[in-house]
């Protein structure tokens, strides 16, 4: 078998010590525009559930990279989100009450205000200091 060697550098060359054959070179998949082709959906505004394929759960368009859809069918998609948001069919952003809640961490800061594992407050004011913030005459008790 031949093997497969990189065009940089690597550091086991240089050092003399080699684990064995080079890895083969990263094989990509070429992907296809899923709306290019004889049986290709239409982009629609109106088509909700097509169109919800291509929003992340927050609400963003997904970038054609992950989506493999080509540019000038990513222009058309962007276009048709818009204006699915604008006639109130998509939301523009969605919400932490839409999604499923995640059950709380232990001992962590939590918004409810209960902070540590025994369920109280973490947080105790302390005592202000002598003289505090509010110095009637600081500039006086310097000189």
């Amino acid at each position: 078998m031949a093997e497969y060697s990189s065009s940089r550098g690597s550091s086991d060359s240089a050092s003399g010590a080699s684990s064995g054959p080079a890895r083969k070179p990263f094989f990509k998949r070429r992907k296809s525009c899923p709306f290019t082709g004889d049986k290709a959906p239409a982009i629609d505004w109106k088509d909700v559930r097509m169109l919800g394929k291509f929003i992340s759960e927050r609400g963003k368009i997904v970038p054609s990279r992950i989506t493999a859809v080509s540019q000038k069918k990513q222009r058309e998609l962007a276009k048709a989100i818009k204006n699915a948001r604008f006639m109130a069919l998509l939301p523009y952003v969605r919400t932490e009450t839409e999604f499923k809640p995640r059950a709380p961490r232990e001992g962590g800061y939590s918004r409810d205000g209960g902070g540590g594992r025994d369920g109280g407050s973490s947080y105790t004011p302390r005592e202000p200091r002598e003289g505090g913030y509010n110095r009637d005459s600081s500039s006086s008790e310097r000189s």
